[in-house]
C-alpha cells in the first residue's frame, strides 16, 4: 500500500473528534502545505495555503524563486510546480489578504529518487510537537491519515492528504484522535519517501523505458497503454497519467491518490 511509504511518526492511540474548532493557541494565519518538497527534475508537485482551521485560503496569489528552477501553474486557490533545473533553494510563496507563507522545494538531477530521499515534509505548529501520526479508514473524500501535535495548552488534530495537503484543522483540550487503523512512530516531522511508481516517471522517459520501470514493479499494462500516446497507470492507490508526443517521450505527467 502507498500508505506504508510513509515515515514513521508517532505510536499512541487515541478515539473520538472534538466538534468545537475552539483554538488551544493561535496557529498562524496563513501555511503552505507540505513544508518541504524534493523532486526530480520533471516531476510535478501541488501545494495549498491554509488558514488557522487548516483550510484552503481563497484568493491567493502564488510566485516562485527563482523562476529558471522551477514553473508554476495554479488550478483554483491551488499552486502547482513543474521542477525544471536542479536548485537547493526554491521558494514557494503564498499571499492572501495581507498574509503570507512559503514553502521550500529542493530539485535534485538524478535517474531516479535516491532511496531514503524524504519526498515531502510538513512541519509542525509552532511550539507544539507531533506525538501521533495514524492512517484514516478510507473514503471518498476524506483525509488519508491524521496527526495529532501536543502544543502548551492543548492539542490539535490535523487531517492530511498522502502528498502532503493539509484538508482541516481541530484544535482544543479535548481534541483526540478519530478511530483509526494504524498507527506509527513519533518524529519531529511529517515525512514521505519517494516509493511510488509515479514518482519513479519523469520529463524524456520514452515509453520502452516506462514500460520496463512498469515491468520491473510488477504493473500489468493494458492495451491502451502499448498502443496510445496517454497512459494511465495505478499502483497502491495511486494513479499516473502519463502523456507522450509523437516520439514517444514523455512530457506530461499527473499523480492523483485514489481512495475508495
Amino acid at each position: 500500500m502507498l500508505r506504508s511509504a510513509f515515515a514513521a511518526l508517532v505510536s499512541l492511540g487515541g478515539v473520538g473528534m472534538s466538534a468545537a474548532l475552539v483554538f488551544a493557541q493561535s496557529p498562524p494565519p496563513l501555511l503552505v502545505v507540505p513544508s518541504k518538497v524534493t523532486m526530480l527534475v520533471g516531476q510535478a508537485h501541488t501545494f495549498r495555503a491554509v488558514g488557522r482551521d487548516g483550510r484552503m485560503r481563497q484568493n491567493v496569489r502564488w510566485s516562485v524563486s527563482p523562476k529558471y528552477a522551477a514553473s508554476l501553474t495554479t488550478d483554483g486557490d491551488e499552486a502547482t510546480l513543474l521542477a525544471l533545473e536542479p536548485s537547493s533553494n526554491i521558494v514557494l510563496t503564498a499571499s492572501a489578504n495581507g498574509d503570507s507563507a512559503e514553502g521550500r522545494i529542493e530539485v535534485i538531477s538524478a535517474a531516479s529518487m535516491p532511496v531514503g530521499t524524504v519526498q515531502w515534509s510538513v512541519n509542525p505548529l509552532p511550539g507544539c510537537k507531533i506525538v501521533n501520526h495514524v492512517q484514516a479508514l478510507r473514503t471518498a473524500t476524506g483525509p488519508d491519515f491524521y496527526v495529532q501535535e501536543v502544543c502548551p495548552d492543548g492539542n490539535f488534530i490535523r487531517a492530511l492528504t498522502n502528498d502532503g495537503r493539509e484538508l482541516w484543522r481541530s484544535g482544543g483540550p479535548t481534541a483526540h484522535l478519530p478511530n483509526t487503523t494504524e498507527q506509527t512512530e513519533a518524529g519531529e516531522h511529517i515525512e514521505v519517501h519517494a516509493s511510488s511508481f509515479c514518482d519513479s516517471v519523469s520529463s524524456g522517459m520514452s515509453k520502452d523505458d516506462v514500460s520496463k520501470l512498469a515491468q520491473s514493479r510488477n504493473i500489468r499494462l493494458g492495451e491502451n497503454e502499448r498502443n496510445g500516446n496517454r497512459w494511465t497507470v495505478e499502483e497502491h492507490g495511486c494513479r499516473c497519467n502519463i502523456l507522450f508526443d509523437g516520439a514517444g517521450m514523455i512530457v506530461k505527467k499527473k499523480k492523483t491518490i485514489v481512495t475508495d
